[in-house]
């Protein structure tokens, strides 16, 4: 279990985290596309800028699944458009008010609309690659290994290339501090299968989705026992196809990782620096053939 004196920590990095947020999303444009009823269900699209690189990135938000936007982490989307690729941030309703899977079923929903509107723009999307901090990490573990959802959506699992997962929450199997564990709770109904909510219940080896797990030792949120779980299970269904990058800076705690980090110089950051030539290290799928 998380030593419960790094939820101080956690706590003492948010006020500034939260006025970095101001002013980087302040200068943010990004255009929005509605996809229900409820405001937040929508997505947002980042048009690249500089030399366009060959994948497209999906980013998915966090906050515990009852907050955050794609609104509030515009300037997530901004970076990674920065670095040349289209980029998509999904929106999804949230918990307690909509129970699981309402996250999930919003999720694939953008996607399907988000690649549909790439298509619609000339851009390939046969290279996606799947960014998701905290509860967003869970919900990208879902949007690559839900096959029933896959299917119901009619998204191609080849394209979904890389998962990256920052502070994501992959397996509910555990101890997680009380607040973590009250989140969770809420985000379920009683009774609820959540093993078909499990991004490591639901992993069978079959896809070609690599992995890199991005997690702090000092996360009092997200166990990072749950992260390494999740890649040795994936490891030795499929060896090779999950990574981890630890961080032990011990004034790195959750918050400051899932989100700061993006505050971050991707030259000089040393995760932002992984993040990126892991990405560019995936294989590419070749452009298939019009007839």
């Amino acid at each position: 279990m998380p030593d419960p004196k790094n939820t101080l920590g956690e706590a003492l990095t948010i006020p500034k985290l939260r006025l970095d947020q101001a002013i980087r999303n302040s200068e943010v444009k990004a255009e929005r596309h509605s996809f229900g009823r409820d405001g937040k269900q929508y997505y947002l699209y980042f048009e690249p800028s500089g030399a366009i690189k060959q994948r497209v990135v999906v980013y998915i938000h966090g906050g515990g699944w009852m907050s955050g936007s794609p609104n509030r982490y515009r300037y997530i989307g901004k970076l990674f458009s920065d670095m040349g690729y289209h980029t998509l941030s999904l929106g999804y309703r949230h918990a307690p008010l909509f129970k699981y899977p309402a996250q999930a079923d919003d999720i694939f929903t953008a996607f399907a609309k988000g690649m549909t509107l790439l298509e619609s723009k000339g851009v390939n999307t046969d290279n996606v690659v799947i960014v998701g901090s905290s509860a967003g990490g869970h919900l990208g573990g879902i949007l690559s290994y839900d096959k029933g959802r896959r299917q119901k959506f009619g998204i191609d699992r080849e394209k979904i290339r890389g998962l990256i997962s920052l502070g994501g929450i992959l397996s509910f199997g555990v101890e997680y501090l009380a607040t973590t564990q009250l989140m969770i709770e809420a985000l379920f109904e009683k009774g609820f299968d959540r093993k078909s909510a499990e991004p490591i219940a639901l992993a069978d080896g079959s896809e070609p989705t690599r992995v890199l797990c991005i997690h702090a030792v000092n996360d009092p949120i997200s166990e990072v026992q749950n992260e390494t779980l999740f890649v040795d299970h994936l490891n030795r269904i499929r060896p090779g196809m999950a990574s981890s990058l630890i961080i032990r800076d011990e004034d790195v705690f959750h918050s400051n990782l899932v989100m700061g980090v993006f505050f971050e110089d991707p030259e000089e950051s040393d995760p932002l620096k992984v993040l990126f030539r892991w990405i560019e290290s995936l294989p590419i799928n070749k452009p298939k053939l019009r007839s």
